[in-house]
C-alpha cells in the first residue's frame, strides 16, 4: 500500500514535470514568432549585388541576391524582386551588397538618350546622314540589320586624258542598326502660325531632329570602319541602305560597279560611233 501511494506520487510528480516543459517550449515558441513577425513587419525584402557589377553590361541572376533590411535604411526606388533587375544595364557601377534602384537600369536593347551607355565594347557609334526611303517611310527599326553601300567620283587615268568616273561599292555588311533621327516636318501653314509638329509616339532608338536634312541612322562601328564612311561623305558620296532578313548574318563577296562594269555584264560597246 504505502509503496502504491509512493509510485502515485512519483507519477504525478513526472506528469507535472513533463506538463510543465511542454508549457514553458510552447510559450517560448509563441515568444519568437511574436519577435520573428514583428522583426519581419521591421524589415523589406531588397535586390543587392552579390559581386561588383560595372555598368554597360546586362545583370545576371547569380550576380544578385535578396536580404532584408530595416525598413527605415531601404532606399526609395530599391527591386524588391529579381525579375525587377535581371537582364537590365546598370547606369552606373554597382558594388557587393548595395541597394539596386529601379530608376538606375535601363533595357540593354532599348537605346535612350544617354546613347553612350549602349554602346559595344570595342566600337564606336557614328552619326551616318542618309536619304534612305526605308527609314523616311518608317520601314526599317532600330535592331534591323543593314548593308551600307557608297556611290563616289574616283579620278581616272585614260588615253584622252583624267576625268571622275562614278563608282559604287557594297562599303559594309551586316550591320545592326543602333538608332534613327527622323526629322519633324512642319507644314507651311503651321509654320506660319507659329505651331510645332505634333510629336510622334515614342519609340526606343527614334530620335527626332528639327533639322530637315538631319535624317541619320546610327551605327556601331569599328574604328577604321568608321573612318572609311567618314572620307566617303567628305569626298561627297552618297550612302544608301538595303535592309537584310531576320538572321541573315551572311557575308558575301561583291564587285565594284562602274560603267565598265555594266558595260562588260549587258555587253554595251562603249568605243561605238553614232552614224
Amino acid at each position: 500500500m504505502r509503496i502504491s501511494g509512493m509510485l502515485w506520487w512519483i507519477g504525478a510528480f513526472v506528469f507535472a514535470a513533463v506538463a510543465g516543459l511542454l508549457t514553458y517550449g510552447v510559450l517560448t515558441t509563441k515568444a519568437s514568432s511574436l519577435s520573428e513577425t514583428k522583426v519581419k513587419q521591421n524589415t523589406r525584402p531588397v535586390v543587392v549585388a552579390a559581386v561588383d557589377i560595372p555598368f554597360r553590361r546586362s545583370i545576371g541572376e547569380t550576380e544578385l541576391m535578396i536580404v532584408d533590411l530595416p525598413t527605415d535604411s531601404v532606399p526609395e526606388g530599391a527591386a524588391q524582386t529579381l525579375d525587377q533587375v535581371v537582364g537590365k544595364m546598370s547606369t552606373e557601377d554597382l558594388h557587393v551588397k548595395e541597394p539596386i534602384l529601379i530608376a538606375k537600369l535601363v533595357t540593354p536593347d532599348i537605346v535612350t538618350q544617354q546613347v553612350a551607355l549602349s554602346v559595344p565594347k570595342g566600337k564606336i557609334v557614328m552619326a551616318v546622314p542618309t536619304n534612305s526611303k526605308l527609314i523616311a517611310n518608317r520601314l526599317m527599326r532600330p535592331g534591323d540589320h543593314i548593308d551600307l553601300m557608297a556611290t563616289f567620283d574616283l579620278e581616272v587615268i585614260r588615253e584622252q586624258g583624267k576625268g571622275p568616273m562614278a563608282e559604287s561599292i557594297s562599303m559594309l555588311q551586316n550591320l545592326e542598326v543602333h538608332a534613327i533621327i527622323l526629322p519633324i516636318k512642319l507644314d507651311d501653314k503651321a509654320t506660319k502660325n507659329g505651331a510645332t509638329a505634333a510629336q510622334p509616339a515614342q519609340e526606343g532608338g527614334v530620335f527626332q531632329t528639327s533639322d530637315e536634312r538631319g535624317q541619320s541612322v546610327l551605327l556601331a562601328l569599328e574604328p577604321q570602319d568608321a573612318l572609311i564612311v567618314q572620307h566617303v561623305l567628305d569626298v561627297g558620296g552618297k550612302l544608301d541602305l538595303a535592309l537584310r532578313g531576320p538572321g541573315d548574318d551572311s557575308t558575301k563577296e561583291s564587285v565594284a560597279v562602274d560603267q565598265f562594269y555594266l558595260a562588260k555584264r549587258y555587253q554595251i560597246d562603249l568605243t561605238r560611233e553614232d552614224k
